[in-house]
């Protein structure tokens, strides 16, 4: 099937921190691109919620953004590695900090 993105994803795994008030819950991206990430976690939030986030670069900067929750699948902690699609896609909504650092991440 044929990519349907307009922005291509990278598969990257970064450290990732997440959450409605204080980015306390943990997980990682299975890809990220320009415009939002897929976060791989058993915690996850309903479509719509805007979510405070702190991506950790190789580089050990923190990425801090605001992201809104555009899909998300729950499943057990057991099946996180398995099921393909499981956490939440998360569009990128504004900056907060180290928006050229992630931007970067696309230079290559």
């Amino acid at each position: 099937m044929a990519e349907k993105r307009r922005k291509g994803r990278l598969k990257k795994r970064y450290h990732v921190r997440y959450g409605t008030e204080i980015p306390s819950k943990v997980g990682f991206t299975s890809d990220v691109s320009m415009s939002g990430l897929c976060v791989k976690s058993f915690v996850v939030y309903n479509p719509g919620e805007i979510l405070l986030m702190e991506l950790e670069l190789p580089s050990g900067l923190i990425v801090r953004m605001e992201g809104r929750v555009h899909w998300a699948r729950k499943v057990p902690p057991n099946l996180l590695r398995k099921v393909k699609h499981a956490g939440m896609g998360v569009k990128i909504v504004n900056f907060l900090g180290g928006r050229e650092e992630f931007l970067e991440i696309f230079q290559d």
